[in-house]
């Protein structure tokens, strides 16, 4: 894909002197959904799937940028210091400069192998490798971990978009065949070993429009906020959610008495649990364990945090009954998407295309199938 990045800025801007390249992957969250805004712990890894740079400077105050996402667009052109939203890919490129606070102009072609709406974090893939580039550009590395916090404020505070740390955190942190337990609160991490042993991860996208995802997502984040005021007017001074255990869990949920948040209360904490369950398992080797973690996990996301939905629960109920299935979850914030599955070898060809089947069936068009490699972080390209 890089080289076809580099011939396109050729044919645009005529020549590819004084370029460089850079990579950003995408993620896939293997368990702790819908944590990270409640101070737990997720176990995300980075894929080889992810967004391509190439780049260089101009010295003058016009940023030129072709996405080859959007050849429709062409290229489009802004003068540094404009911060005027398009409703464009373009305004990432200005929330970056902004929060960065780099003003240079530049030339950039760009081309992303994560597919859109997936929940794969095409947007943190972008925003951190132009982030990486244009402080690389500038002669101002910064560390990995005020990237990610950088970059999660473009898309918070530019964008609008109320998301946690956890996508930024893994694209700039990720390594090889290694996933990530993140603790979100105090951004401690442990590298975990991601061996399937004689097992392979699958990832399906339902390719469903997920125009519900951001309106649920925030009313998520505010029922939990609400969990947590109830329980300070009660004497309590937990910080987070995630900073109680099961058993301090019952003994609050009487104090809860819509319940409604009493199930979004019991997925928090569950799943916190069961995350720290499942990194275990994986360091273990024990994949069984890891695949009955997966599978509950999406009963906890269907049942008490209600953010599966029919194509999701397709999907994973159909991976789950067929041979060689070792686990299946939804994966990312819901209502489409996508949702991974551990399969024995040898039985992933033939659970696809019942899996495939089945959805069309049930859905009325056909999911897509991935099967990626555990990745490094977002870096330069020599």
């Amino acid at each position: 894909m890089l080289e076809k990045v580099k011939e396109k800025f050729v044919e645009i801007f005529k020549d590819d002197k004084d370029t460089r390249c850079f990579f950003s992957p995408g993620r896939v969250n293997i368990i702790g959904e819908h944590i990270d805004y409640n101070g737990g712990y997720v176990m995300p890894c980075a894929i080889d799937k992810g967004t391509y740079f190439v780049i260089r400077l101009n010295h003058t105050n016009i940023v030129n940028a072709y996405s080859m996402q959007f050849e429709n667009l062409g290229v489009i052109s802004f003068d540094v210091f404009d911060e005027n939203k398009t409703n464009q890919y373009s305004d990432f490129i200005k929330g970056v400069m902004k929060i960065f606070d780099i003003h240079l102009g530049f030339d950039m072609v760009c081309c992303g192998t994560i597919p859109h709406s997936s929940g794969l974090s095409s947007s943190a893939s972008f925003c951190t490798g132009l982030g990486y580039a244009l402080s690389s550009l500038n002669c101002n590395l910064v560390s990995h971990t005020a990237l990610a916090l950088a970059c999660k404020r473009v898309e918070n505070e530019f964008m609008g978009v109320n998301s946690g740390i956890m996508d930024q955190f893994i694209i700039c942190n990720g390594k090889d065949e290694k996933a990530l337990l993140l603790d979100c609160n105090t951004l401690k991490y442990e590298e975990i070993p991601f061996e399937l042993e004689d097992n392979v991860l699958i990832i399906a996208n339902t390719n469903k429009k997920r125009q519900l995802a951001d309106s649920k997502y925030n009313e998520r984040r505010a029922e939990c906020e609400q969990v947590l005021t109830i329980l300070h007017e009660n004497g309590y001074t937990f910080k987070y959610l995630c900073d109680m255990d099961l058993k301090q869990m019952d003994e609050v949920m009487p104090l809860i008495k819509d319940e409604k948040l009493q199930r979004r209360l019991r997925h928090v904490v569950s799943e916190n649990d069961r995350t720290i369950k499942a990194s275990k398992a994986l360091i273990n080797h024990d994949i069984n364990e890891l695949g009955k973690c997966l599978t509950a996990s999406h009963e906890s996301l269907k049942n008490d945090y209600e953010v599966t939905g029919k194509e999701l629960d397709t999907l994973v109920y159909s991976f789950l009954t067929q041979e060689g299935c070792v686990g299946a979850r939804m994966t990312g914030a819901g209502f489409g998407g996508c949702a991974i599955a551990i399969y024995k070898k040898g039985f992933e060809e033939k659970a696809m295309a019942e899996v495939k089947k089945e959805y069309l069936e049930k859905i009325g068009y056909e999911p897509s199938f991935y099967q990626v490699k555990v990745y490094g972080g977002t870096r330069e390209i020599k």
